[in-house]
């Protein structure tokens, strides 16, 4: 007879826990989430540990696991208390259990309990999650629906240093600390044309550009100003082999001049690649003009993606059925 297994909650499970169940079962290519990468994550200042859950085998197995992310969450003219889902992963070995299931709907209630308003994630289109979390919400009588679709733009060196202007180092420099009040008004300008944007916080700021690991942030600087901002991730990829892509977080360039813009740019995409970037991501949110990238032969990846939105309480109405722009790490 086979043995029966049971599962409980454990909050917030070691990282590096997270992050062998991630590798084990998400498809390739997906970018390797290790513990200094879901650190830079979960654990900023404004951050929620008690969001990160998993559920355990009696084995000792971690089978499951899903982050809610807390954030304010600005949808129209009014800001709500939200929560970001990311990290979903639920074991191969254990997916009879319907752990997909139980996991999402234990988060569900968790940030219902606490307090939250919204829930906002990404997913892959066509990927079983989309239904997962459908019929969680539907199961509390709730909904969620997709607002928009979209997908990563995406350059390979082998054209994007073809393309390269000679950019402007005497302008371009890493962020610094002092830098952080205007790095907190260009990121906050930028979110104030989206319909849907995640609230800047000035206690997240110096640690989202300058604290996480494997982050770059450089500033323009011209006549003593900071007039534009651009955040590198480098994050790892998992395909036939692991390698190195440099993903564009934070993009505020909105007061630079066309041609800085450009100049920019280039600096910036030239550091990149110095540091062996294989690949360079942006995504095309609608929340930036891009053209700056695509005039290096960036273009469209093929993976789909699409933006979720619902109400964790029944008496929230009105939220929009799509939008045409939004402000959030994707991740």
């Amino acid at each position: 007879m086979e043995s029966v297994v049971c599962f409980d909650e454990v909050v917030s499970p070691d990282f590096e826990e997270v992050s062998a169940l991630m590798r084990a079962n998400w498809t390739p290519p997906c970018w390797v989430y290790e513990r200094d990468l879901l650190t830079m994550h979960i654990l900023r200042p404004t951050a929620d540990p008690s969001m990160a859950v998993g559920l355990r085998a009696t084995n000792g197995d971690l089978a499951s696991y899903l982050a809610f992310v807390p954030l304010r969450l600005r949808v129209g003219g009014r800001v709500y208390r939200a929560v970001f889902g990311s990290f979903f992963t639920v074991s191969g070995r254990y997916r009879r259990h319907r752990l997909s299931d139980r996991q999402q709907g234990l988060m569900l209630d968790r940030a219902r309990d606490q307090g939250y308003e919204l829930y906002v994630a990404v997913t892959v289109a066509g990927t079983p999650a989309n239904q997962t979390v459908a019929r969680a919400f539907a199961a509390r009588g709730l909904t969620v629906q997709s607002v928009r679709n979209f997908r990563y733009l995406a350059g390979v060196p082998a054209i994007i240093s073809t393309r390269l202007g000679p950019g402007d180092p005497g302008r371009v420099r890493c962020y610094e600390p002092a830098d952080a009040p205007a790095a907190f008004t260009l990121l906050s300008a930028c979110t104030a044309q989206a319909l849907l944007a995640k609230v800047v916080e000035r206690e997240d700021i110096d640690f989202l550009l300058r604290l996480r690991p494997r982050v770059t942030t450089y500033v323009y600087e011209a006549h003593g100003e900071v007039l534009g901002l651009v955040s590198l991730s480098f994050l790892p990829v998992l395909s036939e082999r692991v390698g190195m892509n440099a993903y564009v977080e934070a993009f505020a360039v909105m007061r630079l001049e066309p041609t800085a813009r450009v100049a920019f740019v280039d600096t910036v995409l030239r550091a990149a690649l110095a540091q062996g970037a294989e690949a360079v991501m942006v995504p095309d949110t609608g929340c930036a003009d891009l053209d700056v990238f695509r005039r290096l032969g960036f273009r469209a990846a093929p993976r789909k993606l699409r933006l979720l939105l619902g109400a964790l309480r029944p008496d929230i109405t009105g939220l929009p059925e799509a939008v045409d722009r939004f402000c959030l790490d994707v991740f």
